[in-house]
């Protein structure tokens, strides 16, 4: 668990793991704490932006194993934290937002917090059968909401509803998704929100994993 980290730091948490007793389950929850503390917080961009897209890191309150943990993948967020976060979106903007099935309340929650009105969502179909408690997902909701008045896609451009490409690595999203907001949307100021690597020059990028 800490076989990445300095030697130093190897030592320092072996030994708080030694004094105060701490087994292997807590103790992986406090390595990935102290990682996550390492991690420097970005700054939001500057100036404005009508074309945001997001995939916020959204926090489960359970989950069945600790291997299972969206924590042990990278750091989460908590509802009200994201909400508090302030969007530099334009007076007209469009925000597209990916929620799981569990979480569509939450996620229009902060849309709204943020001034932007719900008004569709996209399914991804990931062809590949997840984890669940009522139903074993395999899909995910791309959210449209919109801030103040921003036009539609042309309806040449429209496309269906529901996408369908197999899921790869975890909580990855298929760079389909940004050929398609970028064709909806041509002439866009592009913003990704919580972004693991830039696209192309045309996007800002805000997150902490980039």
């Amino acid at each position: 668990l800490v076989a990445y980290l300095e030697p130093e730091e190897q030592d320092q948490l072996l030994d708080l793991a030694e004094k105060n007793g701490i087994k292997s389950g807590e103790f992986r929850k406090v390595v990935r704490d102290y990682k996550y503390k390492k991690l420097p917080t970005p700054t939001l961009p500057d100036g404005k932006f009508n074309v945001l897209y997001a995939d916020p890191p959204w926090k489960y309150d359970f989950s069945e194993t600790e291997s299972r943990e969206v924590e042990n993948k990278y750091p989460t967020m908590t509802v009200k934290e994201l909400q508090e976060l302030a969007i530099p979106s334009a007076e007209n903007s469009v925000l597209l937002m990916w929620a799981t099935a569990p979480k569509i309340g939450e996620a229009l929650s902060v849309m709204e917090s943020w001034d932007f009105e719900y008004k569709t969502h996209l399914i991804w179909d990931k062809k590949i059968i997840g984890m669940g408690y009522w139903f074993r997902g395999q899909h995910e909701l791309l959210l449209v909401g919109v801030k103040g008045h921003y036009s539609v896609p042309e309806e040449s451009k429209r496309i269906s509803s529901v996408y369908k490409e197999k899921r790869k690595k975890h909580s990855a999203k298929p760079t389909y998704f940004y050929d398609l907001i970028e064709n909806y949307f041509p002439n866009g100021k592009y913003l990704e929100l919580f972004a693991r690597n830039k696209y192309n020059d045309k996007w800002t990028v805000y997150g902490n994993q980039l």
